[in-house]
């Protein structure tokens, strides 16, 4: 028995030393290894923590780009087709006068309309309680150098007549492809049949171009300096 007890204290000595205190270097060892274990741990359960929300967050961007509306791709604005000369001269001609109708109304005239075809002119302009006869012509395209040209006649039979104070009193021409109008008075270009317009200038002059936007002979209003209408 009493070897047993001396064996045990011997043991007892060489594991915690003297007084019953822990030999540090076991101590250390003891306290390293557990910390080195909890820190291991700890280390890869905050890089699971990092893969899992990287990867949640590459997930959600994902899912948020393949949610988001792509933005609307609006085509590129085409050519009238009365610039491209694609509508026939009759039904080119009814849109140049409902373009007439609803500039003449934006200025204050009482604007009516003639039954039938019968007549030489287009509409009856009422400014100020002055009637004005006006007939209504348009062009879409420049005749080379020439510039921008309108019919001031009509046919008769086979016969090409111009008009004259007897059918109208005012000519409106109109450039479709320029929005560019002209008011001229019947007595300012009788006996022509055509007129020709130059908004861009000519050598040889242009004889029409004070009546360019001219709607004050109408209205009776004076054109502003400066300014075109």
């Amino acid at each position: 028995m009493g070897v047993l007890i001396g064996d045990l204290m011997a043991v007892a000595d060489e594991r915690y030393g003297e007084g019953g205190r822990g030999k540090k270097k076991s101590g250390k060892r003891a306290v390293g290894v557990g910390k080195s274990a909890r820190g291991s741990g700890g280390d890869r359960d905050t890089s699971a923590r990092k893969e899992r929300g990287l990867r949640d967050d590459r997930i959600e961007r994902e899912r948020e780009v393949r949610d988001e509306k792509p933005l609307k791709e609006y085509p590129p604005p085409t050519a009238s087709l009365r610039t491209r000369g694609r509508l026939p001269p009759k039904l080119m001609g009814e849109l140049s006068e409902l373009d007439f109708l609803r500039k003449a109304m934006g200025m204050g005239m009482i604007v009516s309309k003639p039954w039938g075809d019968s007549y030489r002119y287009d509409f009856v302009c009422d400014t100020n309680g002055k009637l004005w006869r006006a007939q209504v012509r348009s062009t879409e395209f420049r005749f080379g150098p020439r510039g921008y040209a309108v019919h001031a006649s009509y046919y008769v039979g086979r016969k090409i007549v111009g008009l004259t104070p007897k059918d109208i009193d005012v000519l409106i021409g109109y450039i479709v492809s320029r929005d560019i109008w002209y008011v001229v008075p019947v007595r300012a270009f009788t006996p022509r049949k055509n007129l020709w317009f130059y908004p861009d200038g000519s050598k040889k002059g242009a004889m029409f171009e004070k009546f360019r936007e001219a709607w004050g002979l109408m209205t009776g209003r004076k054109r502003k300096r400066g300014r075109s209408g």
